[in-house]
């Protein structure tokens, strides 16, 4: 004769098993939890009552301590922050008076500004002449090295590829070693593109606002 199978339970009795199960289960646990807990608060009963002064005197300076500590880290987060916030402000100010200075300036003041700017910068810069420049405003020098400068102060107009491929081929004419070109305005993607493979620096008023601040910030 075969095996006599086994009449398999419906589901609903066998989730009814498992529920039965961790019932007993989790009642055990939480059991043994509760009697850890009592135990642990009657143990703590004892030991507070056996505390003598010298014990409430330390237990006293901790907290007295830890109170100190939590205000005294607030303090100095809150001075930290008010320093961030003034110096925040302080240079939103200054960035703002940059930009009014060099909106402010002729085109010729800009140019000797910017060669001044280079200076800091540890180049010897020289102003070319204000006709027949030949694509170039400064011409800067540096380790026995030439560097060439073109200034366009512009609020509106974009400083377009025309412009950088006239200012390329002055680097090339000059066999200088880079060329730096700054604006107040800022640069068209052609011209952005163009420069990609190209030994010339975009400077747009954003970065050129920053070297003011990073020179002012070296010079104290």
């Amino acid at each position: 004769m075969g095996r006599k199978r086994r009449r398999k339970l419906p589901k609903w009795v066998r989730n009814k098993e498992n529920v039965f199960l961790i019932g007993i289960v989790g009642f055990f646990v939480l059991n043994k939890i509760n009697i850890a807990i009592q135990a642990f608060f009657n143990n703590l009963k004892i030991t507070i009552s056996n505390f003598s002064i010298f014990d409430w005197v330390l237990i006293a300076t901790f907290f007295i301590a830890i109170i100190l500590f939590i205000t005294l880290a607030f303090n100095i987060f809150r001075t930290k922050k008010r320093e961030y916030l003034n110096s925040q402000r302080e240079y939103r100010i200054s960035r703002n008076s940059d930009y009014d200075k060099l909106i402010g300036m002729s085109p010729a003041q800009f140019e000797e500004h910017i060669a001044e700017l280079f200076r800091y910068l540890g180049y010897e810069a020289k102003v070319t002449p204000k006709t027949g420049d030949g694509g170039k405003d400064i011409i800067l020098k540096r380790d026995g090295e030439m560097s060439l400068v073109e200034c366009k102060k512009y609020t509106t107009t974009k400083v377009s590829r025309p412009d950088i491929q006239k200012f390329h081929s002055a680097i090339i004419d000059m066999n200088a070693k880079e060329g730096f070109f700054v604006t107040t305005g800022y640069f068209t993607q052609p011209a952005l593109e163009y420069i990609v493979d190209k030994p010339i620096s975009a400077i747009d008023l954003p970065r050129l606002l920053n070297i003011i601040e990073e020179i002012r910030r070296k010079i104290g």
